[in-house]
C-alpha cells in the first residue's frame, strides 16, 4: 500500500530558488537528438542537495527519517510570478477557440463543464473548433507566466591529444536562463526534521547536468509561509487537480493511468470523460549510484480528476507513490477551476505576467572570476568610447575645425602612430611628440615643413584635439588617450591620404 497523506497534520517551509547560472535540467535522458529541458525543478533535486549535506551511513536511523521514510516531502519548484507568487501547471481542463487562444486575452471554457446542449458558438451559431490549454504557469490570483525562459548552447566534446575541440562530437544544452526564480516547499510532520534540512538546503548549491562545468547554480533561501491556494465546495462532484505529477499501482503492483477514486483519497466514481489525464513517462538518475532507477509512469501535473458525488474533506493531500521527491500532491476544487452555475466559461480572470518587475538576486561580485569579468567588461567599454570619438574628431571636428590637419601626410600620420604604440603611457607619448626637448613635432624637418608652418597652426591644433580628448569621459569612464592617438593617426593616413 502506499501513503496517503494529509496535510493539515504537516508542517510547511516554503524556499526560494534563484539561479545564478543557467541550469540544464534534461527532459529525457537520451544524449542524441533535441534536448529539451525542463521547465520547473523536480523535488529530487532538493532531496539530492539535502542527502550530500546530511547523509551519514552511521546515522542509519537519521538517515531514513530523513531521506527513506516519505515523512519529509521535497516539493517541485516552479517559476514564481514578478510579484513572488507562487504558480501552478495551467490546468488541463482549459479549452479555447483554436483562432483565439491567448489565456489573457480571449475566453477560456472549462471542459467539465461544456455538454451538447452549452457548446460554445461563433456568431455563426456554428460549433467552435476548441484546444486545450497545455503550457504555462498561473498563480491563485490568475497572474500568467506563458512560458519558462529557455536557452541553447552549442557545446563540442574535448580530445585531450590534440588539445582541440574533438571532430564529430558536437552537441547542444537547452538550459533555463540564470535569473530565474522557482518556489517550492518542503513537508514533514516533526519540525525538526525541518529545520535540520532546511539548514542544509540554505545557500549557494548545485543542481541539474553538468554541474561541475558551467551550469546548475542557484541560491536556496527560505522565505515566509504562504497562503494555500483557494478552494469552492460542490456538493454534485469534486475536481482533483494534480499539483505535481503523480505516480500510481493497480492491485497487481503494476503502473496505471486509470487510478481510482480511492486512489485520489475520494468516495465516489471518477467520469472519465469530464476528465483530462496527459501521461509522461521517465527514468530518474541516481547520482550517487551512477546509473538509472526504475522506469517512471506518471500523470502529467495539470490533470484534473472528475469524480461524482464526492465531496472534500480537506483542500491537498499527497496521493500515490514517490511523494518524497515530490510527486504526489494534489489540490481539491482549486479556484482557477469553478465556474458559474452551468456556464462553460471560466469566470477566472486572467493577467499576464510583467516580466520587467522581476529582479534577479545578484551577488556582492567578489569572486576572483567577478573582478575579471568586471574588468574585460570596463575595457570594452573604455575601447568602444575611444573608436567613437576618433570617428568624430575625423570625420566631424577635423572638416570643421582643424583643416590644416588634413594636408599633413600620411608618413607623418605613421610616425606619430608609432611613436603612441611604442610608448608606454601618456606622459612618454607627449614628451616624444611635443614636450621634449627633441620632441618629433617641435623640431628637424618635421617642425619646419610640416607642423611649424603658419605660426604652427597644425600643432596647436592637434594638441588641441588631444587635450579635449584627455579631458572627455562617458558615464564611469574615461577614453584611453593611448590608444585614442594611435587610432587616431592611423585614421587621418587613411581619411586624408590625397
Amino acid at each position: 500500500m502506499f501513503n496517503q497523506t494529509n496535510l493539515k497534520a504537516m508542517t510547511t517551509y516554503y524556499f526560494k530558488c534563484t539561479l545564478l547560472s543557467d541550469v540544464v535540467l534534461n527532459a529525457k535522458l537520451a544524449t542524441e537528438g533535441n534536448m529539451t529541458t525542463l521547465d520547473y525543478i523536480p523535488g529530487s533535486n532538493f532531496l539530492g542537495i539535502a542527502a550530500k549535506h546530511l547523509y551519514k551511513p552511521e546515522e542509519s536511523e537519521m538517515a531514513y527519517s530523513l531521506f527513506h521514510s516519505g515523512d519529509i516531502k521535497f516539493g517541485d519548484a516552479r517559476v514564481a510570478t514578478s510579484a513572488g507568487e507562487p504558480t501552478y501547471a495551467i490546468p488541463f481542463s482549459f479549452f479555447q477557440d483554436k483562432l483565439n487562444s491567448k489565456l489573457e486575452a480571449n475566453k477560456v471554457y472549462l471542459h467539465h463543464m461544456i455538454t451538447s446542449e452549452n457548446h460554445p458558438l461563433d456568431e455563426k451559431e456554428t460549433k467552435l473548433q476548441l484546444q486545450q490549454s497545455r503550457s504555462g504557469y498561473i498563480s491563485s490570483s490568475g497572474v500568467l507566466v506563458k512560458e519558462v525562459g529557455k536557452r541553447f548552447s552549442l557545446k563540442s566534446a574535448y580530445d585531450r591529444d590534440s588539445r582541440t575541440s574533438k571532430t564529430g562530437y558536437m552537441f547542444g544544452f537547452e538550459a533555463i536562463p540564470a535569473g530565474t526564480s522557482f518556489i517550492f516547499s518542503v513537508q514533514a510532520e516533526d519540525e525538526a526534521l525541518l529545520k535540520t534540512v532546511s539548514s542544509a538546503l540554505e545557500g549557494e548549491q548545485r543542481l541539474g547536468k553538468s554541474k561541475t562545468a558551467e551550469y546548475g547554480q542557484v541560491k536556496i533561501k527560505q522565505i515566509q509561509a504562504l497562503d494555500p491556494i483557494p478552494t469552492f465546495q460542490s456538493e454534485d462532484f469534486t475536481l482533483v487537480y494534480a499539483e505535481s505529477n503523480l505516480c500510481f499501482f493497480d492491485s497487481a503492483g503494476q503502473p496505471t493511468f486509470q487510478p481510482t477514486a480511492k486512489d485520489l483519497g475520494l468516495d465516489g466514481k471518477i467520469d472519465w470523460s469530464k476528465s483530462q489525464i496527459r501521461t509522461y513517462s521517465y527514468s530518474p538518475w541516481n547520482g550517487q549510484r551512477k546509473t538509472t532507477s526504475t522506469q517512471r509512469h506518471c500523470i502529467l501535473k495539470g490533470s484534473v480528476f472528475y469524480v461524482k458525488t464526492a465531496s472534500k474533506s480537506t483542500d491537498s493531500a499527497y496521493r500515490g507513490h514517490y511523494q518524497a521527491e515530490g510527486l504526489g500532491k494534489v489540490i481539491y476544487n482549486p479556484i482557477f477551476l469553478q465556474s458559474t452555475g452551468n456556464d462553460p466559461v471560466s469566470p477566472f480572470k486572467i493577467k499576464l505576467d510583467n516580466p520587467q518587475n522581476s529582479t534577479f538576486e545578484r551577488g556582492a561580485g567578489n569572486s576572483a572570476l567577478a573582478k575579471v569579468l568586471k574588468k574585460r567588461k570596463n575595457q570594452v567599454a573604455v575601447e568602444l568610447l575611444t573608436s567613437q570619438l576618433v570617428t568624430k574628431f575625423v570625420y566631424e571636428e577635423v572638416p570643421k575645425q582643424f583643416g590644416k590637419l588634413k594636408s599633413v601626410s600620411p608618413s607623418q600620420w605613421g610616425n606619430i602612430r608609432s611613436i603612441a604604440s611604442r610608448s608606454k603611457d601618456v606622459a612618454e607619448i607627449k614628451e616624444k611628440l611635443y614636450e621634449g626637448k627633441d620632441a618629433y613635432l617641435t623640431h628637424g624637418v618635421a617642425y619646419e615643413k610640416c607642423w611649424g608652418e603658419n605660426g604652427a597652426t597644425r600643432l596647436k591644433n592637434f594638441k588641441e584635439i588631444v587635450d579635449k580628448v584627455e579631458n572627455s569621459s562617458g558615464e564611469d569612464i574615461r577614453p584611453d588617450l593611448r590608444i585614442f592617438i594611435a587610432k587616431f593617426s592611423s585614421e587621418m593616413a587613411k581619411a586624408y591620404k590625397n
